[in-house]
């Protein structure tokens, strides 16, 4: 009878926290301590920038204008995802199409030259601000991590970096 009990709690407390109480201050798990105030940002990404700020020994002014750069740049990068998702649906079409519509697929690649043009525009003008806002031996020291193998390799704070 204890077991059937206990059994019955704990199917009770994973509806619980599977479902969870949902309230517009709250994330994922009912508690607004694991939401973050910025929607668009990831834990990882969040992660990643404390840890880049850290290295770089960054003013809370400099980290405003580099975490706006890094807004930016994911902005562009989901628009450019959104519409290599739609050229998926156009490639579908025009391949159970009778006969190939090459000049469907010209617009399609035009519309990907354009949106990789306004990543361009957007990651220049970014990388323009993260410039000018960092001082010399942070630039030095940025270059470092970008050029050197842990850079490359950043996982996670819960990963280890081998």
């Amino acid at each position: 009878m204890f077991g059937f009990l206990l059994g019955t709690a704990c199917l009770v407390g994973l509806i619980w926290v599977v479902k969870g109480p949902r309230h517009p201050a709250c994330g994922r798990w009912g508690s607004p301590h694991f939401r973050d105030h910025d929607e668009r940002r990831s834990f990882g990404a969040r992660a990643f920038s404390r840890w880049l700020f850290e290295r770089l020994d960054t003013t809370p002014g400099q980290e405003r204008v580099l975490r706006a750069a890094l807004d930016d740049l994911m902005d562009g990068l989901h628009a450019a995802r959104r519409d290599l998702e739609d050229s998926r649906k156009d490639l579908a079409r025009a391949l159970r199409a009778e006969a190939f519509d090459a000049e469907a697929m010209g617009e399609v690649f035009a519309r990907h030259d354009a949106a990789l043009a306004a990543l361009r525009r957007t990651a220049m003008d970014g990388l323009g601000r993260t410039h000018e806002v960092l001082d010399d031996k942070q630039r030095q020291r940025l270059a470092d991590l970008i050029e050197s193998e842990r850079g490359r390799r950043w996982h996670g704070p819960y990963r280890t970096h081998g």
